[in-house]
């Protein structure tokens, strides 16, 4: 008598799962890489809005920078009138003022006087090679 099998053998079945799990053994590391790789850019992106905060400050001021003692002002500049979020931690990130940037998505003036500043930020592990300043 024939027997119509239909089916996968669980050889088959072993294969397609061991495939799957190559796949994901690379596709896993890339990903997490990528993620990395946004936060640092929105930290660069938070930089640049601190440096244009500084600059609107600059404007509204006849050209003197700010200065740690102005951070409120400074704040007042953001488009939200809030710091904007640390992409690492999801919490609102303050600046640093006269310091490098020592915490994942922090950023901030280092120096910072009424002639000039340096905004420097904090990525994974780092300070970004991103430096903004005013010269």
């Amino acid at each position: 008598m024939l027997r119509n099998e239909k089916g996968f053998t669980l050889i088959e079945l072993m294969i397609v799962v061991v495939i799957i799990g190559i796949l994901a053994a690379i596709a896993i590391p890339n990903f997490i890489a990528m993620q990395d790789r946004a936060r640092e850019s929105s930290v660069k992106a938070n930089m640049h809005s601190f440096q244009l905060a500084i600059e609107d400050f600059a404007v509204k001021n006849t050209g003197v920078y700010p200065v740690a003692a102005d951070n409120a002002a400074v704040l007042a500049n953001f488009p939200s009138g809030a710091w904007p979020k640390n992409p690492f931690t999801g919490a609102n990130s303050a600046a640093t003022w006269g310091a490098d940037p020592a915490a994942q998505g922090v950023f901030g003036a280092n120096p910072a006087t009424t002639t000039g500043y340096t905004v420097k930020g904090y990525g994974k592990s780092a300070l970004l090679t991103l430096t903004l300043t005013n010269g």
